[in-house]
């Protein structure tokens, strides 16, 4: 399988052009393991699809080890894009609700099941990010729903700060629109980083499919 570059569906918005491993071959497998947020209790990551088909609906789950003993377990909260074409890297975290135990020399072991990358109802939908922009202390911009299918909320927005190829940061909202939007219909969103360094980022929206 051939990796592809960040972002090669073009359904994620920013400045951010990360590299990131190539990952195993025929899996869908972790390539980079970010920080802990301690203060809500997430751990960042991605990882790449190297199977033969798209996926969607990325679920994931971890297990923290230390001295050889569990120390923590928890599963992912969404991800963007919400669809992973072949060879393509997406972004997730783990939510953890001990995360302020868990040893900075924790070991993380990943699982992850998927969907075929299909309209079937309530199947991630993606929205595809046409603005982005960094506008004093906050992020905001639009997306469409570039699919063929009519869409529904509510529409997550993932932002991931990036310090060179390296997961710095998250922060999340959600579109103001909440209803159904029929292909070409469009969202917008707004997101304060309360002062936080995002030196470059991306940004993903999602909803599902009516």
């Amino acid at each position: 399988m051939q990796p592809l570059p960040f972002n090669a569906s073009g359904l994620l918005g920013g400045n951010a052009k990360p590299n990131f491993p190539a990952g195993e071959q025929g899996k869908v497998s972790v390539v980079q393991i970010g920080p802990m947020e301690t203060d809500s209790g997430t751990l960042l990551f991605a990882f790449r699809n190297n199977t033969s088909e798209g996926i969607s609906h990325v679920d994931w789950t971890a297990t923290a080890t230390s001295g050889g003993k569990i120390v923590g377990t928890g599963s992912s909260q969404g991800g963007i894009p919400a669809q992973v074409q072949s060879g393509e890297v997406g972004l997730s975290y783990i939510y953890f609700d001990n995360a302020k135990a868990i040893p900075k020399d924790a070991k993380y072991e990943f699982t992850v099941e998927t969907t075929p990358v299909d309209t079937s109802s309530y199947n991630t939908a993606p929205m595809k990010v046409t603005q982005a922009n960094l506008v004093g202390g906050s992020i905001v911009g639009g997306a469409t729903n570039a699919t063929d299918a009519e869409a529904t909320g509510p529409y997550s927005v993932e932002i991931y700060c990036f310090k060179g190829d390296k997961i710095q940061a998250k922060h999340g909202t959600f579109a103001e629109q909440l209803g159904k939007i029929a292909p070409g219909g469009k969202v917008t969103f707004s997101e304060d980083l309360f002062g936080d360094k995002c030196p470059t980022f991306t940004v993903g929206v999602s909803g599902f499919f009516s």
